[in-house]
């Protein structure tokens, strides 16, 4: 859709594409000043076809160039600004959520009184299978105090077969 004015078709502000709405912004602004400007020197206001004129200086290919990349300019350096800003604010949300984190972990490794039951549960179940483990070696004869004993002590020598 065309609108009336060429250089808001020309830089693309129809849609929603801030850098083209920026760049036609510093078009207007441009305007504004250059009608001033005319009006401060010669005591009346730019007549339409003076309007024109200035419109088709201002919509060369160079100054609509130069329209959007001040127009990126000024969005960078907001961008930058806000960043800036923030910053503090990003770094406190930051450690604030580390502290909570680390807070959230000690609550929810319990108190004092859950990990002594959790340490008593685990003894128990130790002890259960040490009892386990005994009966096993029982019920299947092996004695394991004999063994131990034996190796403690050397072992017997055998005499050797006598030869013929």
């Amino acid at each position: 859709m065309a609108s009336e004015n060429k250089v808001f078709d020309l830089l693309g502000a129809a849609g929603d594409d801030i850098e083209a709405l920026t760049a036609y912004a510093l078009y207007k602004r441009h305007k504004r000043s250059w009608a001033s400007e005319f009006a401060d020197q010669h005591g009346r206001n730019p007549t339409k076809d003076e309007d024109l004129a200035f419109a088709r200086v201002a919509s060369t290919a160079d100054q609509l160039e130069r329209y959007r990349k001040d127009a990126r300019d000024i969005l960078i350096a907001f961008a930058n600004q806000t960043v800036d800003e923030a910053r503090h604010d990003i770094g406190v949300e930051a450690i604030t959520a580390r502290i909570e984190k680390a807070a959230t972990d000690v609550t929810t490794q319990g108190s004092f009184s859950n990990q002594v039951v959790t340490g008593i549960i685990a003894s128990a179940i130790y002890t259960l299978v040490l009892i386990v483990l005994a009966v096993g070696i029982r019920l299947f004869g092996i004695d394991l105090m004999s063994a131990y004993q034996s190796l403690g002590t050397p072992p017997v020598a055998q005499p050797a077969p006598a030869g013929p």
